[in-house]
């Protein structure tokens, strides 16, 4: 769209009210006399954060540099708009190429080149910046911003977008409000975060502004019937996220996690075998997940443990406390863990450490040191975990639940479940959980989880790639079970027998932990 393309009476009133609240756009944005509904609702907006996100081809960008733009006016106001990389800053027209179209014109601003920054008379200034990664953030420890805002979100992790509000300063001087705007197509490493916290109602503060782009937002019809031309020869995923701004598609995420997944509780019989899966951080997070098996093999992961910034000592004490629920009196744990974790970290240098026996120590040493026992090397092959995962969590259309899932007598169910309130990290993991989308590790695109985004936010993951790859055998059949077993009739799973759930229920009940956890508790409902 040129700045030319004409406008409609609508368009007109929407730049009329906009230019006598901001009069800088008058000046500085050209696109202003065609500016959409959705551009003229995201200008507008009092949010503190807000986000305009969906389709492509919705003038985001452009919003995102107008609103920059409202407040130039004002001296010392700070706006800063972030991509990134410097690579995608820099295109040609990408959003800093754009601003340069718009203001090299006006003779009394001044750009410096080495700082990328535009001036204004009032002293005003906007500047274009990037965060490759987490070091970049303290470029910007000392600065102070009244806008800022990142162009395509989805790139970025939600620690670098939530850095920048620490920098954003209110001044009795600078008399506009504080604005973090936001702006991106679906898809991308960050797509999970983005969506969770500005896309889905049950979890978007409603303080947080959203405003959805649609490709037809674009008021040059000729643009949108030449894109949607250009958009049909995409695969359905991609069309759908780019034409219509769908953030349900699921092109780019490693799982698809959805209500047959997920319980919200189950009473474990002690004759369930049991086991746990450790992926151990110092800095990052310790994750530990506890599973059971069901006499059909089937995965259930009833409790998580899931703590950062602390000593093996610390962890150990809360590992210990919850195995005492984890595990039936006199049982042996087993827990498959990061293979990472027996690597020595003393040795013959000055500082290594060592064991009271003498030897090199390890954070196995360290954890058996205080009492957690049955640490055993996990299969840690990246690619076959995802694969593992995702046979289990895959729903098969003719696979009938089991006779302890609520929804015994249907079809349509996976292997592995979660009982959704324990374990509240795994499964938002695995609903964000992205694919790698260039080369990694010798893993061409697609093969495995982001490594980048499994080091950050995937501790519970690596957990659940540990635990599926330990490919434990179906419990033991007892012989309370074995009594109950023959009174089912051939057309069970079709026709739900109250004796028989009466039954079950009375046999689960029986064998259950009397504990208080949410997942042990006793079923008085139906099985």
């Amino acid at each position: 769209m040129s700045p030319s393309s004409p406008s409609s009476p609508e368009q007109k009133d929407l730049a009329q009210l906009l230019s006598e609240s901001y009069p800088p756009l008058a000046r500085y944005w050209p696109r202003l006399s065609t500016v959409s509904p959705a551009q003229f609702v995201f200008l507008t907006l009092s949010n503190r954060e807000a986000f305009y996100g969906g389709a492509a081809g919705g003038g985001k960008s452009d919003a995102l540099l107008a609103a920059a733009l409202q407040y130039v006016h004002i001296p010392n106001y700070k706006a800063l708009i972030l991509r990134r990389s410097f690579t995608e800053l820099s295109l040609p027209g990408a959003i800093m190429a754009r601003a340069r179209e718009y203001l090299a014109p006006h003779k009394e601003l001044h750009w410096s080149h080495d700082n990328k920054t535009w001036t204004f008379p009032s002293d005003a200034s906007l500047t274009f910046a990037y965060m490759a990664n987490d070091q970049d953030m303290a470029r910007y420890q000392s600065a102070e911003f009244q806008y800022v805002a990142y162009d395509e979100l989805t790139e970025f992790t939600e620690e670098q977008y939530e850095w920048l509000f620490s920098r954003q300063r209110a001044t009795s001087d600078i008399n506009v409000p504080l604005r973090m705007r936001a702006a991106s197509n679906p898809g991308g490493i960050g797509h999970g975060w983005v969506k969770r916290r500005f896309i889905t109602d049950d979890t978007r503060d409603p303080a947080v502004g959203f405003v959805p782009a649609k490709l037809d937002d674009h008021p040059d019809e000729k643009f949108r019937d030449e894109y949607h031309v250009s958009l049909s020869h995409l695969d359905d995923v991609k069309r759908r996220r780019l034409e219509e701004g769908d953030w349900d598609a699921a092109e780019g995420l490693a799982f698809q996690i959805g209500d047959a997944h997920l319980l919200a509780d189950i009473t474990l019989p002690d004759d369930f075998d049991r086991f746990e899966s450790m992926d151990f951080g110092v800095a990052n997070p310790t994750c530990v997940l506890a599973w059971a098996v069901d006499y059909d093999g089937n995965l259930v992961v009833f409790d998580e443990y899931y703590e950062k910034n602390k000593l093996v000592s610390e962890h150990a004490v809360e590992i210990e406390a919850r195995r005492k629920l984890w595990w039936p009196a006199r049982t042996v744990p087993v827990c498959y863990a990061d293979p990472s974790m027996w690597a020595r970290t003393g040795g013959t240098s000055p500082g290594g450490s060592w064991t009271k026996f003498g030897t090199a120590a390890t954070d196995i040493t360290e954890f058996e040191a205080f009492n957690i026992r049955g640490l055993v090397q996990a299969n840690n092959k990246r690619r076959a975990g995802l694969m593992r995962l995702r046979e289990l969590l895959a729903v098969d259309p003719e696979r009938p639940f089991p006779v302890w899932h609520p929804r015994y007598g249907e079809r349509g169910c996976p292997r592995m479940f979660i009982v959704r309130g324990s374990c509240p990290e795994l499964v938002t993991q695995l609903r964000d959980a992205p694919l790698n989308e260039t080369p990694q590790d010798g893993n061409p695109p697609g093969e495995i989880i982001d490594a980048r985004w499994e080091s950050r936010h995937g501790h519970a993951i690596a957990a659940a790639r540990y635990g599926a790859m330990s490919r434990p055998d179906a419990s033991e059949e007892t012989p309370a079970w074995k009594s109950i077993k023959p009174s089912l009739r051939p057309d069970y799973l079709l026709s739900p027998d109250e004796l028989r759930r009466q039954a079950i229920q009375e046999h689960y009940a029986r064998r259950a932990l009397e504990l208080k956890r949410p997942w042990l508790r006793r079923r008085t409902e139906k099985v």
